[in-house]
């Protein structure tokens, strides 16, 4: 029997949460049940364990969100994934930092520079230099009642800045972490 998490969803409750998770930004619509769920599933399953259905759902999102903030974002990792992978990102170098120790490849991406002719050459279904904060969700849930999320997941995870953004080194830059000697 296989003991990984099997996250499944229809085609159909894809796009219901992607379309929530849009308008809870663009809107102040209210959270659905299922894009909950979604959220806690991908912020507590390990990168191993994240399924096609989550990078579905991303991919909708990112495809018809049009984030009104320009931060810059950070990534760090053992070894740099390929161009349009689906990806968490940071908005704290600190994070970054700590998640793993100094070690393999920090990439950096200047949403500003990333975003400035989005509008211009893409429209609404065919976005491809976006992100989706994620932290700003986790945040409207804090200042308002916690929509049904534990105080330890807000808590927790609103610190770690998260966005969530397709790898796409034309538009970022890649380093190598040094060992601090000093």
């Amino acid at each position: 029997m296989n003991e990984k998490y099997q996250y499944r969803l229809t085609k159909l409750q894809k796009t219901e949460i992607a379309q929530n998770l849009i308008d809870i930004l663009e809107k102040d619509a209210i959270i659905i049940e299922q894009a909950k769920r979604f959220i806690g599933d991908w912020i507590y399953t390990g990168p191993c364990e994240k399924r096609k259905a989550f990078f579905d759902v991303w991919d909708i999102v990112l495809k018809n969100y049009m984030p009104k903030t320009r931060p810059i974002l950070f990534r760090a990792c053992n070894r740099i994934s390929k161009n349009g992978k689906i990806a968490s990102f940071t908005g704290r170098l600190e994070c970054a930092r700590k998640f793993n120790d100094n070690k393999g490849s920090l990439i950096i991406c200047d949403t500003k520079e990333a975003l400035a002719f989005e509008d211009t050459f893409y429209k609404s279904g065919d976005y491809r230099h976006t992100f989706y904060p994620l932290v700003d969700v986790l945040l409207k849930a804090k200042n308002s009642d916690g929509w049904g999320f534990s105080e330890r997941l807000l808590n927790d995870y609103i610190g770690e800045d998260e966005y969530i953004m397709r790898i796409d080194l034309g538009n970022m830059h890649s380093f190598k972490w040094a060992k601090n000697n000093l």
